[in-house]
C-alpha cells in the first residue's frame, strides 16, 4: 500500500515537472527575429504570390525564387 502511494505521489512529480518545464524554456528562448530571419520570412511570403501567379512548382524553381530574393 505505502509502494502505491509512494508511486502515486512520485509520478505526480513527474507529470508537475514535465508540464512546467516547456513553459519556462519557451519563455527563455523567445528571441527576436535577425533582419536575415526577416528577409526570410517576406520572401516565403512573395514566393507564395509568385507560386500561385505563375503556377511554379517543385524545390528548383522555389530555390531560384529565394536565391534572387534573397540578393535583392
Amino acid at each position: 500500500m505505502i509502494r502505491r502511494i509512494v508511486a502515486a505521489a512520485l509520478a505526480t512529480a513527474f507529470l508537475a515537472a514535465a508540464v512546467t518545464a516547456p513553459a519556462r524554456a519557451e519563455e527563455a528562448s523567445v528571441k527576436p527575429i535577425t533582419p536575415q530571419q526577416q528577409k526570410m520570412k517576406d520572401c516565403a511570403a512573395k514566393w507564395k504570390d509568385e507560386k500561385a501567379k505563375t503556377d511554379a512548382k517543385g524545390r528548383e524553381a522555389y530555390s531560384k525564387f529565394m536565391s534572387g530574393c534573397l540578393k535583392g
